[in-house]
C-alpha cells in the first residue's frame, strides 16, 4: 500500500508517519516517495504504534522501548526455533 492508503487506513496524518519513521519505529525507504509500498505488517506495527498511545497512554520514550523488547522478543523466538530444529536433526542421526 502507499504512504496515503497506509496514513488513512491507520487514521493519522503523513507528519505523524515521517515522526514514526524518524524515531525508527517504522523502517521504511529513505526516498521520501509517496508511492512507498507499505505492507500489512507495516500496518499491524502501526495498529500497535497506535494503540500504545492512544488507548494506554504511553509515552514515545515507552513506545520505543516496547516495540525494541518486542523485536528482541522476536529475534529470540527465531534464534530458539533454529536451535531446536537443530537439536532435532542431530537427535535423528
Amino acid at each position: 500500500m502507499t504512504r496515503e492508503e497506509f496514513c488513512s487506513r491507520l487514521g493519522i496524518r503523513s507528519a505523524t508517519l515521517q515522526l514514526w519513521t524518524s524515531e525508527g519505529w517504522l523502517l521504511l525507504d529513505d526516498t521520501g516517495s509517496s508511492s512507498a509500498s507499505l505492507s500489512e505488517i507495516d500496518l499491524a506495527r502501526g495498529q500497535l504504534i497506535r494503540h500504545l498511545g492512544d488507548e494506554f497512554g504511553v509515552n514515545a520514550e515507552g513506545i520505543g522501548i516496547i516495540l525494541d523488547l518486542l523485536d528482541q522478543v522476536h529475534g529470540l523466538r527465531s534464534v530458539l526455533r533454529e536451535v531446536l530444529q537443530s537439536s532435532a536433526a542431530r537427535a535423528e542421526r
